[in-house]
């Protein structure tokens, strides 16, 4: 061999073994590039996720007190009503109720407690 084939084939071994060695040397790199960038795109689909869970919260919440206020309307519309029987019951007339009151509670008596309307035909 000559020097010029010699230098050649040195030259191209060089170059052989510096290409396997930045192959190498970014592998890792890359790998963790990779995961950076997957755990960038988790984060962002969990944060998406969470803030979701956290608007749904929020409607509960909000529905929960809708529900909480109806409900201490109804009771104080109920307890209302129980005094106004015990302090106009003896009379002849029975007791005068509010009819706000009774629109109130309205949903909550069954209807087979309802007075049906008399019919004078029967």
């Amino acid at each position: 061999m000559t020097p010029q084939e010699m230098i050649g084939l040195v030259g191209i071994i060089l170059v052989f073994a510096g290409t396997v060695l930045t192959v190498i040397a970014t592998r890792g790199k890359t790998r963790a590039d990779a995961k950076t960038a997957l755990d960038a795109r988790i984060d962002a689909r969990v944060a998406k996720q969470l803030e979701g869970a956290w608007t749904e919260i929020e409607t509960l919440k909000t529905t929960v007190r809708e529900l909480t206020e109806k409900d201490r309307l109804k009771s104080s519309a109920f307890a209302r009503i129980l005094r106004a029987i015990a302090r106009q019951w003896p009379s002849d007339h029975g007791p005068d109720l509010d009819p706000s009151d009774i629109a109130l509670i309205e949903d909550t008596i069954p209807p087979t407690w309802l007075r049906r309307p008399q019919n004078p035909t029967t």
